[in-house]
């Protein structure tokens, strides 16, 4: 509390109340209470100490409040892949601009400027996609809606953020199904081959195959518990739907089942675990990849986009429900409640026949 900052409240006989006037920024407020003796001298001060500490909150800077902001947020979240994100964006395109600036002076032309004039850090980079611009903009939202719940602001304008007309749609880079033939084909021998291969078959994140424990696979199932990103921490997944179970087509298990094969004599809880049986790295699974990519003679690609390649070739072949149940997306994304205990068996099912004859597994088992 404040009370220090408070000078003592005056009993006005006239009027027949206590009376405290306190100032802050410029702004004065006067307070009454009409109850006697130290109950009401209490009252005044009370109410004073509630209005001063929410105008010193409100004066904050945005520096100080977006360490507030991350803290609440690992909290919440854990150290996932997207505090990461946030982490960065604050860095790069925030606090540089606004770090030193109080929080309530902070108006939506300045929020605007921030994704405006944001540029990139890349050297080989000309221009930020719309989709990184977005990012900028969900995390301003995202900071705003905090700071509005913790009462550091009286009014959030984030809302009326927009995303300036022409910011590029960049391209993702994917494996053509020759490309796909070629690395089903001509094995490599390499360590994290096999994961490899099983991402472009299910559309995992890189840091959900890595996450995957020999438990995790029974009876043609495979369950998704967990994620180790790119920092080699094991977490819970991206979002709360990440947890999904898949059935797996022939081709999909038969690579796991090697996998088992080939590791069982490291007693590793890992199923795609490092060379001693440790923890896998996305590291040297983003190593392995490169080296198959110039073996193959292939255009580079990276870990993720073999998602973006499992996606493309399977879009047109499979309803959105059952991609959604694979890919394990949000509802706060998509709007679907695809996960009830009632429908995963038969949506697991339904997914695995499906993608049996679709032209990306057509093209793993030639």
């Amino acid at each position: 509390m404040i009370s220090r900052q408070l000078p003592k409240p005056k009993w006005n006989s006239n009027l027949g109340r206590w009376v405290l006037s306190v100032q802050i920024d410029g702004k004065r407020k006067q307070f009454t209470s009409q109850v006697p003796r130290s109950e009401g001298k209490k009252e005044v001060i009370s109410r004073a100490e509630a209005w001063l500490d929410k105008g010193m909150r409100q004066s904050i800077k945005l520096g100080d409040a977006f360490e507030l902001y991350i803290e609440d947020y690992m909290k919440k979240h854990g150290d996932n892949e997207q505090i990461q994100q946030i982490r960065s964006i604050s860095r790069l395109y925030i606090l540089p601009r606004l770090s030193n600036v109080p929080l309530d002076k902070i108006h939506i032309s300045d929020w605007q400027a921030v994704i405006n004039e944001a540029r990139p850090h890349k050297k080989n980079v000309k221009q930020l996609s719309k989709k990184y611009l977005t990012n900028i903009r969900g995390v301003i939202i995202s900071f705003c809606k905090w700071s509005l719940l913790h009462e550091y602001i009286d009014r959030n304008p984030s809302e009326a953020l927009y995303i300036p007309q022409g910011a590029p749609r960049i391209g993702k880079d994917i494996l053509q199904l020759s490309d796909i033939k070629k690395m089903f084909r001509e094995r490599q021998g390499l360590w994290y081959e096999r994961a490899i291969l099983l991402q472009i078959l299910t559309g995992l994140r890189p840091g959900e195959v890595l996450g995957l424990q020999r438990d995790d696979y029974k009876n043609g199932v495979l369950f998704i518990r967990r994620s180790i990103n790119a920092r080699g921490i094991e977490t819970k997944g991206k979002n709360k739907n990440a947890i999904r179970c898949i059935e797996l087509p022939e081709e999909a298990r038969t690579l796991i089942e090697d996998q088992l094969a080939v590791t069982k004599k490291l007693q590793s809880k890992w199923l795609f675990c490092n060379k001693i049986g440790g923890k896998p790295s996305q590291d040297n699974m983003r190593d392995n990849l490169a080296a198959l990519v110039r073996r193959h003679n292939i255009p580079k690609v990276t870990p993720y986009s073999l998602r973006h390649t499992f996606y493309t070739h399977v879009e047109s072949y499979l309803p959105d429900r059952v991609i959604k149940s694979i890919f394990g997306h949000s509802e706060a994304t998509d709007g679907h409640d695809l996960y009830g205990k009632h429908r995963i068996s038969s949506e697991a099912h339904e997914a695995a026949e499906r993608l049996a004859v679709t032209p990306l597994y057509k093209a793993a088992a030639e």
